[in-house]
């Protein structure tokens, strides 16, 4: 039975059918406005998923860039920009960007979801074995490995070969030289190559021994302790203790990770890490690290209550200690400490400092950077995108109006070519106004319009701050021209 035959799925409940048979984790995804189509990369095709008929679709050998509200030729609708080498689709083939209207798809190109997930528990990779934990290459002089197959085997022995010969040739001339007169001339390049062709020799007969591995344990009886909740924000100390064996050198860090794991087959999300320095050394040496996760991770966390939460140690990316963690909650939002006014918020946005006045929003209007709060430290952009969007309360096309009354215009505006430093420009040239990112690899003019005030509208639009606005999604789609393909991550 499939997903589509039982009651509505919602989105999370889709997405996790889909990840379930793929036995992959679909992230990032991007998603359409108004939230029916979604598109991921999956081991280099673009699977789409249809959420408001419970369907998939899968396309090889592209990848999903970003979702368009029209094409070049200006037909509006759900538009899937992809980028690849598709010979598998209706369109010509190409090889560089295509444009997709997913509502022209007939049935027959979708699919419909598989079974959902019957409260199927979350799957841990297995742990390294401990012995190869720690294990340390005492550092010493390179030597070349023994030849181990007939093809190495016949190598060795005609490099050898010319070696040998270069070693004859080499005393030849210096017996040549013992005479004395002009015969002495030879003496200078014949030590020179006698003395080649003995090193050499001697570097291929001590290849033939074979060298023990010289990997040896450094510790041993691991213990880990670590406090006892794990909270999104907060700082989290972790204390590694073992038993130091022998002289060998200590590994100079240990690596800890706090790790969520969600259906079976994900490999996992690593919110935060970090590298433990020993902090004491002796028969028992211990490392200490403080793990911390900024609140505004919590925006890509999966708060489902069947998730598990982990503490790893790991060696490069595999886990060799693990310890489960309570569940967390989310981090409650912050309460607003002031409020600034909708001039002042207007002001500060118009002049970049939309950061600032978050932050003094929740710490107090004399706040300027870091400062303590309830015992612990408030960073400067550490804010989830809830608690950004509940500072302001005005919207984007109030802040176009003051920004166009205020003449803010003349402040940003570029004549000719582009000529000053960053990424996003408004610049007037060829008798009309164009918003240009100069990041953008292949089209870097977003917008164009002839009249300066809708102009002016389509570059604060694309400002960092414009997605905790009210009236952001609405308008972009306004000042998104046909044929103009905006920046994947505006939508």
């Amino acid at each position: 039975m499939s997903a589509a035959e039982g009651p509505p799925l919602s989105l999370p409940q889709q997405i996790g059918c889909l990840e379930q048979h793929f036995g992959v984790r679909l992230a990032p995804l991007l998603s359409a406005t108004g939230g029916r189509f979604h598109a991921a990369r999956l081991h280099g095709d673009t699977l789409i998923l249809d959420a408001a008929l419970s369907r998939w679709a899968l396309r090889p050998d592209v990848s999903p860039f970003a979702f368009e509200p029209a094409t070049p030729e200006g037909r509006r609708g759900t538009v899937l920009v992809v980028e690849g080498d598709s010979r598998h689709h209706p369109f010509p083939p190409f090889t560089d960007l295509d444009w997709w209207m997913l509502e022209d798809w007939p049935d027959g190109d979708w699919s419909a979801l598989p079974a959902a997930p019957q409260g199927t528990p979350p799957s841990l990779p297995a742990l390294r074995p401990r012995r190869h934990v720690f294990q340390l290459q005492p550092p010493e002089a390179w030597a070349p490995a023994p030849p181990a197959s007939a093809t190495e085997w016949a190598a060795f022995l005609v490099a050898s070969g010319v070696l040998a010969l270069l070693t004859a040739l080499g005393m030849r001339a210096v017996l040549w030289s013992l005479p004395g007169g002009w015969l002495l001339l030879w003496a200078l390049p014949g030590l020179f190559v006698l003395a080649v062709g003995l090193t050499g020799l001697a570097r291929q007969l001590a290849s033939l021994r074979r060298r023990p591995s010289g990997l040896a344990p450094a510790l041993d009886q691991l213990a880990v302790t670590c406090d006892a909740q794990f909270t999104v924000g907060d700082p989290f100390g972790v204390t590694v203790q073992a038993a130091r064996l022998g002289d060998h050198p200590l590994p100079p860090m240990v690596m800890a990770r706090v790790v969520q794991y969600g259906l079976t087959g994900h490999e996992g999300t690593t919110l935060t890490g970090a590298n433990a320095a020993p902090v004491s050394a002796g028969l028992h040496v211990t490392y200490g690290v403080t793990v911390h996760a900024e609140r505004r991770l919590a925006d890509r966390v999966d708060w489902d209550d069947a998730a598990l939460w982990a503490l790893e140690l790991v060696d490069g990316s595999e886990p060799y200690v693990r310890i489960l963690l309570p569940s967390p909650h989310p981090p409650c939002p912050l309460p607003l400490v002031y409020r600034p006014d909708r001039a002042t918020q207007t002001s500060m946005l118009l002049a970049g400092c939309g950061d600032e006045l978050i932050l003094k929003a929740y710490n107090g209007p004399s706040a300027s950077s870091g400062l303590a709060r309830h015992g612990g430290a408030v960073y400067h952009d550490d804010f989830t995108e809830a608690e950004c969007r509940a500072v302001f309360t005005v919207s984007i096309q109030e802040v176009a109006t003051a920004a166009w009354e205020r003449g803010w215009l003349a402040t940003v505006l570029q004549v000719g070519p582009v000529s000053r430093e960053g990424t996003l420009h408004l610049v007037f040239d060829e008798g009309e106004y164009r918003v240009v990112d100069t990041e953008r690899f292949w089209q870097p003019v977003v917008y164009a319009s002839p009249e300066a005030r809708e102009a002016l509208e389509g570059f604060l639009v694309r400002q960092p701050w414009a997605p905790w606005l009210a009236g952001t999604e609405g308008l972009l789609d306004a000042r998104t021209a046909p044929g103009l393909v905006d920046h994947p991550q505006a939508h």
